[in-house]
């Protein structure tokens, strides 16, 4: 809205500008300065104005919404100028007749790229109002994509993983140590991982390995435990059936119920 009124205004000024230098030459001013120019311009500008707001008075003065040539002439009167004169000044012999300014081309609305169709206003809203923007302003759109859940492609996902984490590995070995080689020629290709040869492959599997042996007395230790709870168990009311020990679950909601005993009092 704002740049059709600056448009109007421009063409406007130049259509005043274009009078006000008829009128100079007319006048008999064959040459002018443009400051000379503009300085008439906005006095004929600013005579315009006077009128029309007066004009506008007056016709509200009246009762109406619009002037009309009676307020006009009323208009002209209190401004001070000779309303009879202006027949002679229209029917004057040496008027000059100047083509009116041409229409501007007005400017080409850059077209924005457009997603999805434009939500129409509801009926509690007027249409004046600007319409609303493309639906992906104001919509939820889901920016990731949804985790896998099938089975098949869960396996595949893993398995190419591994694969790769398999080749990685292997690509480093061979990098960093020893490697043969499939051709003699080249070396580089399809580099192998050197197997480091033993002179007594067996003697592992008849020497000894170094082996906590705590941990193997834990578990007879742990059996003989459970072997002595096993009648204080039986005797208590509230029998654990799965032969789970209570004491080792570390979460007390998974423990098994325990019931207390009940005494008889003594009168």
């Amino acid at each position: 809205m704002a740049s059709e009124n600056d448009q109007h205004a421009i063409s406007s000024r130049k259509a005043l500008k274009v009078a006000v230098s008829a009128l100079c030459l007319e006048v008999g001013f064959q040459t002018a300065e443009e400051s000379v120019i503009e300085t008439l311009t906005e006095m004929l500008e600013s005579f315009l104005m006077e009128l029309g707001r007066s004009t506008q008075a007056f016709a509200e003065l009246a009762g109406r919404t619009e002037g009309i040539m009676t307020d006009v002439i009323m208009a002209l009167i209190e401004m001070g100028q000779n309303i009879h004169a202006l027949p002679g000044h229209a029917k004057r012999p040496n008027k000059t007749v100047f083509l009116p300014p041409a229409h501007s081309a007005p400017h080409p609305n850059i077209k924005m790229l457009q997603t999805g169709d434009r939500r129409e206003h509801p009926s509690h809203i007027p249409d004046y109002l600007p319409p609303f923007p493309d639906p992906h302003t104001y919509i939820k759109t889901s920016t990731k994509k949804a985790p896998m859940s099938e089975y098949q492609m869960i396996r595949e996902k893993a398995a190419s993983q591994k694969r790769d984490v398999e080749r990685a590995l292997t690509r480093f070995i061979a990098k960093t140590g020893e490697t043969q080689s499939l051709f003699r020629d080249d070396t580089t290709t399809y580099p192998l991982i050197a197997v480091k040869p033993m002179p007594l492959p067996y003697l592992n599997a008849l020497l000894p390995k170094d082996q906590d042996l705590d941990s193997q007395d834990q578990p007879e230790t742990t059996a003989v435990k459970k072997r002595k709870r096993a009648p204080e168990q039986s005797e208590a009311i509230g029998e654990n059936p799965q032969g789970i020990d209570a004491d080792s679950i570390d979460n007390p909601y998974l423990r098994p119920m325990k019931i207390a005993k009940y005494k008889k009092r003594l009168k």
